[in-house]
């Protein structure tokens, strides 16, 4: 869950850089169809870019992918964090899940916009006359908005039969262009990266500019060096006209006199190429620079500050503390002392995950006041030796291979107090279980 939060929080912020990208280096390019394509690519490289293995983070696309969706403790380790302190007011796992369900909330509503629009789509074409002209359905509807499409449905006003028949031509054939080129398929996408980046006010900008670009994409074809003076008060007429569907491609679009001057005005080509020639450095520099810093951050806060973690957590966050630490020859009075293993209170009847991949070779049970108690030895891949010892219930058979956070045994009760001792053994050595973890 925290990892999916990061993960989408990564992949808003990426979104944003390249957005920024295009509005201020390739938005006067007037290059409107490869805008489109640079807007898929951004989208992509934004999803796929919190997931690359970098420079500093040495975990390979599928377990990333593994992590983000699976693994409670995937990429991001906040172990050292305040959240996670047992004297913290914030509970870590509380913080996430009200983050988490403020996330699901927002994107929800979203959601819910977007279908409530379709479905009004859909109630249009069920309840208006219907012509069919070609590939395309025109639907008349006594709809007060604009003319627009959807897919291969054009919705047109009451007003449009009143219309010239030089404005009905142009107004048909700008909602066709749309139609072919699918427009109605870009809108839906990043209407629902819109749904899922919701607290990023600059997933809206790139949901409406998407619209935008549509708009240009038509402009240039319908004109091309004819007609611009006519379309141009076309666009003017129609500019106040709103429909509110944010799911189709409205003809009447925000800066009415960016796509104005870009018709009448357009820069010329040789300034465009230039423009153009430059961006390109610009993009690549942008895009190596955002991988980097993504992968060096995912790889800073995974990375522990000793390199040899590398082993599960045996226990859920925030279910136990440690009253007993691993230590080698510590003098308490004089005399060497040594607890080879790390002693842990745990809530009563908690999970005890393996903490690595391994082979359960034995389960030794020791009988307490009548009571039963067990300790789990487990033969890890790594060649190491577990012990895992206060376990109530084991949960893996003998000689029975489990991976790394598979649940292996349960705690106890009160009747045997809820106490967990963790030995690791190496080379017929001891080392520390809290250096692995």
């Amino acid at each position: 869950m925290l990892n999916f939060l990061i993960y989408i929080t990564e992949v808003s912020i990426i979104s944003s850089i390249f957005y920024l990208f295009y509005r201020y280096l390739y938005f006067k390019l007037s290059y409107f169809t490869w805008s489109r394509y640079f807007f898929y690519g951004f989208l992509i490289l934004s999803l796929t870019i919190p997931l690359l293995p970098g420079f500093f983070s040495q975990k390979n696309i599928s377990e990333n992918i593994s992590y983000i969706l699976i693994n409670g403790n995937g990429i991001i380790n906040i172990k050292d964090s305040f959240l996670h302190k047992e004297n913290s007011v914030l509970n870590k796992d509380l913080v996430i899940k009200i983050l988490f369900i403020i996330w699901l909330s927002g994107t929800l509503r979203y959601i819910f916009v977007i279908l409530k629009n379709i479905f009004s789509v859909i109630f249009l074409v069920s309840k208006s006359r219907k012509k069919i002209d070609g590939d395309f359905v025109l639907i008349f509807t006594d709809f007060p908005g604009s003319v627009f499409s959807f897919f291969n449905f054009i919705f047109l006003n009451k007003n449009f039969e009143n219309s010239g028949t030089n404005e009905q031509q142009q107004i048909l054939k700008h909602e066709k262009i749309h139609a072919k080129q699918l427009h109605s398929v870009d809108n839906l996408i990043f209407e629902i990266f819109k749904a899922l980046c919701w607290f990023n006010p600059v997933s809206k900008h790139i949901s409406a500019d998407i619209k935008i670009i549509h708009e240009f994409i038509v402009d240039n074809i319908i004109t091309e060096n004819k007609n611009k003076p006519d379309y141009s008060k076309l666009i003017l007429k129609l500019s106040s006209e709103k429909n509110g569907l944010s799911a189709v491609s409205n003809f009447s679009k925000e800066e009415i006199k960016n796509r104005i001057k870009l018709i009448s005005i357009p820069e010329s080509e040789n300034i465009r190429k230039k423009r153009f020639i430059i961006s390109l450095p610009v993009l690549a520099v942008t895009t190596f620079a955002v991988w980097i810093i993504t992968s060096s951050l995912n790889g800073y806060i995974t990375d522990s500050p000793e390199a040899g973690k590398i082993y599960g957590n045996p226990f859920a966050d925030n279910s136990y503390k440690i009253i007993s630490p691993y230590y080698e020859n510590k003098k308490i009075n004089g005399i060497a002392i040594s607890h080879k293993e790390t002693s842990y209170e745990i809530k009563s009847f908690s999970k005890v995950y393996s903490v690595f991949d391994g082979i359960i070779t034995a389960t030794d049970e020791t009988k307490i006041f009548e009571l039963s108690e067990y300790t789990i030895t487990q033969k890890l891949e790594t060649g190491d030796t577990v012990y895992y010892k206060g376990i109530y219930k084991p949960t893996a058979a003998i000689n029975k291979k489990v991976k790394k956070g598979q649940i292996i045994g349960i705690t106890g009760d009160i009747r045997l107090y809820p106490k967990i001792d963790i030995r690791i053994s190496r080379n017929g050595k001891t080392v520390n279980p809290e250096k692995l973890y």
